[in-house]
């Protein structure tokens, strides 16, 4: 009797997405729509990544899944050795409002994994100093200009320890990039968003010199007046811009905040 050689039967579209939902094992449903996006033929690398992966937690199975962005800039910035794709838009706000200048001594705030602290000490050169601060340890960066300090960016008290430290009373810029963990509720994140950036304006208040820029990212929202008015009291100007290396789906925008009143 011959026997008939099987040929694997075919992944179907409901096999694939039960996939999905082991990796996402115990989250909330995340549509489909939220995971796939369509990468630009004319902008795109030519990868078989798709622009967006999916990473499982590895220690909290009900933490939110971190959602990599793999794109032109994502590979740009591992090309240049930049640490992360924010490197790029850092490098826009540069190049249109030119905030940033040689022996300036800048702040920067949720700095990890360090791609802003990259961008800052090459602008800032030899002559400025660059103070890092992150809740995570960020590691070594290799420039004598930059120097790091893990702690809470809401405890002043070790950061003006280590301003000191560096012969710093206050600085000519304060630069941020923070978010907050992501809930994918908009009215949420957007609220989230705009506590820590208030929060980042009382920093700035106490560090940044007369005059002095400040620079925010910022989840724009019905919630973002909540922002805009104290900003508008403290500050001669504010400009808002979203670089392009902000994916278009996305609600951040970066606030450039110029000319500090007191």
């Amino acid at each position: 009797m011959s026997t008939k050689k099987s040929t694997p039967r075919k992944l179907t579209r409901t096999r694939r997405r039960s996939k999905m939902d082991r990796i996402l094992a115990g989250e909330a449903p995340v549509k489909q729509k939220n995971i796939r996006t369509t990468r630009d033929p004319g902008a795109a690398p030519k990868r078989k990544a798709r622009d967006i992966v999916v990473v499982a937690p590895k220690k909290k199975k009900t933490g939110k899944p971190q959602y990599i962005v793999r794109d032109e800039y994502f590979y740009e910035a591992k090309k240049l050795g930049y640490r992360a794709r924010s490197a790029f838009k850092l490098l826009e706000i540069q190049e249109k409002y030119s905030v940033i200048r040689e022996g300036m001594q800048v702040l920067d705030i949720a700095s990890a994994p360090g791609s802003w602290l990259q961008v800052l000490a090459k602008t800032v050169g030899v002559t400025g100093i660059v103070a890092g601060v992150d809740i995570q340890k960020i590691a070594g960066l290799g420039y004598p200009n930059v120097h790091v300090f893990q702690g809470d960016v809401f405890v002043t008290e070790p950061i003006i320890e280590f301003l000191r430290w560096l012969g710093i009373v206050q600085v000519d810029c304060v630069t941020s990039d923070i978010a907050a963990h992501t809930t994918g509720q908009t009215g949420v994140d957007q609220y989230r968003s705009v506590e820590l950036n208030l929060a980042i304006l009382g920093i700035a208040h106490n560090f940044l010199k007369k005059w002095g820029t400040l620079i925010l990212k910022v989840f724009v929202w019905e919630d973002v007046d909540d922002l805009i008015g104290p900003i508008k009291d403290q500050y001669a100007v504010l400009h808002r811009c979203k670089p392009k290396a902000c994916r278009e789906r996305s609600f951040e925008e970066y606030f450039v905040c110029q000319g500090k009143k007191e």
